[in-house]
């Protein structure tokens, strides 16, 4: 079953403070720095197969333009359709066995993915999951020394946790 993961951009981007912040240099520069998030995301994680961001777009075309970059799938509305749209009209297409999850905190979005069965994630739990912070090491860590029967035990309960035993 494939799992995909549709992020409602601007949203998105209003919403998480290292994004909003780039705007102060541009919009574009926010957008790149986020698909980068993704990206490093993508490449450390498993928990999606497929990524689409959709942001809107002041082109003058009708209809959608993509750019790809790996496994995240960039989408700009264009003249005819707003963002919004273009996220229903992927919920509104996608296979039942396809696990979609919707990320935005934009109502109408949120009730049409309930509506099309989907899951629905707030953009501050998306942010908790793709912002890959390095935890600092040895800071708050006190090293145990584990001897004879406890250390055995804990690496009997691994063997089996890891099906080695």
């Amino acid at each position: 079953m494939s799992r995909h993961l549709i992020i409602d951009g601007y949203n998105a981007i209003g919403k998480i403070r290292e994004l909003e912040a780039k705007k102060d240099i541009s919009l574009e520069a926010s957008r790149m720095h986020f698909i980068k998030i993704l990206v490093d995301f993508m490449a450390q994680n498993r928990s999606f197969d497929k990524i689409s961001i959709v942001f809107d777009s002041k082109d003058k075309d009708i209809g959608v333009t993509k750019d790809s970059y790996g496994r995240v799938e960039v989408l700009f509305a264009t003249r005819d359709k707003d963002a919004d749209g273009v996220i229903v009209d992927i919920l509104r297409g996608a296979s039942s066995s396809e696990r979609i999850t919707v990320s935005s905190d934009d109502n109408f979005i949120r009730n049409h993915a309930r509506v099309y069965g989907r899951e629905v994630m707030p953009i501050s739990e998306l942010k908790n999951i793709i912002m890959l912070k390095k935890k600092r090491t040895g800071s708050k860590i006190e090293e145990k020394h584990l001897e004879g029967e406890t250390l055995r035990h804990i690496n009997e309960e691994l063997k089996k946790h890891w099906g080695l035993k």
